[in-house]
Order: structure tokens, then sequence, then C-alpha cells
């Protein structure tokens, strides 16, 4: 039996990605509720991702890039959510 790293399936980004997604999606929600949130607990995780995929890079790079600029664009969108809220509540 081979123990090759070929016959292991590598880190599972994509769905790492999305899962971080979600998070912001939720935070979404809850600013559009009116409530405040911390974006702080967001920063390891994305900082763990970033420096695994340094070290193991990801298999499919084209799909990995297209959802982190989704991310991106999403976490871009709840700043300014949030600068809007912080705006109202002065």
């Amino acid at each position: 039996m081979s123990t090759n790293s070929e016959d292991q399936p590598g880190p599972d980004y994509l769905a790492e990605i999305a899962d971080l997604t979600k998070l912001v999606e939720s935070g979404h929600d809850l600013v559009r509720q009116g409530n405040q949130i911390d974006l702080s607990n967001l920063e390891e995780p994305i900082a763990d991702l970033c420096r695994r995929m340094a070290l193991v890079p990801p298999s499919d790079s084209g799909a990995i890039t297209s959802a982190i600029q989704h991310l991106v664009t999403r976490l871009g969108a709840l700043s300014e959510a949030l600068q809007a809220q912080s705006r109202s509540n002065n």
C-alpha cells in the first residue's frame, strides 16, 4: 500500500473559505438588525489559512482565488455597513 502524498487529499481550503464567508454573512445579518459586531475573531482564522496555503498551496488556485475574492468583497461590504451604522449612531 502506497503512502505518498498523492494518495492523501489536500486541505479543503474551499470549505474553510466558505465557512469564513458564512461568518461574514452572519455579520451582515446582525448589522442589518442593528447589532454591533466585532470582526477581530476573523483575524486569526484568516491569517492561519493564509499561512497554511503558503506551506501547502491549493491544487485549484483558480477556484481558491475566486473564493477569496468573494470573501474580500463581502468583508469590504461589511466594513461599509459597519461604518454606516457607526455614522447613524452618532
